[in-house]
């Protein structure tokens, strides 16, 4: 007989972030406050707030200078055919730079090795998504919304 419990809604959005590195990450345009996305790399903190390197040039970045308001969708199947019967996430949240690039530098390598060969350009900088509240979809009919708190502490 078989005793694992599934994981709960928070637990599996918990994993779903740990188990990505990459999303669609929603800014609002600062002359309208339209939503504007752009696909980014990230790398998941253990407290499931996630790490983005993103460069001043970049106009996602310009946005979140204007208004730190940001979601970013998490879909590893985004592409499937069946992508709307499998699991994803939006994280919601405020965006703040992180002034200590040391602290995360390496986290972000070892999710992104190929970004060695920019880390230390003076544009490019580490961006906290310290996140307020998520919505996990598991498929139909299994979804939820989350406090920032009821997502950090699953487990």
């Amino acid at each position: 007989m078989n005793t694992d419990k599934p994981p709960s809604l928070t637990q599996a959005a918990r994993q779903i972030v740990a188990n990505n590195k990459r999303g669609v990450l929603g800014t609002l345009l600062p002359e309208e406050g339209h939503p504007y996305t752009s696909m980014i790399d990230f790398a998941p903190l253990p407290d499931g707030d996630v790490i983005m390197f993103l460069s001043r040039l970049a106009v996602h970045q310009r946005h979140l200078a204007a208004d730190a308001r940001a979601s970013l969708l998490i879909a590893p199947h985004i592409m499937a055919d069946d992508a709307l019967t499998r699991p994803r996430i939006t994280l919601v949240g405020k965006v703040e730079l992180v002034e200590d690039r040391l602290s995360v530098a390496n986290l972000y390598l070892e999710h992104h090795p190929t970004a060695r060969q920019y880390i230390n350009f003076g544009d490019f900088q580490f961006y906290r998504l310290r996140v307020k509240k998520a919505r996990y979809i598991a498929g139909f009919g299994q979804m939820g919304w989350m406090t920032g708190n009821q997502y950090r502490t699953a487990n």
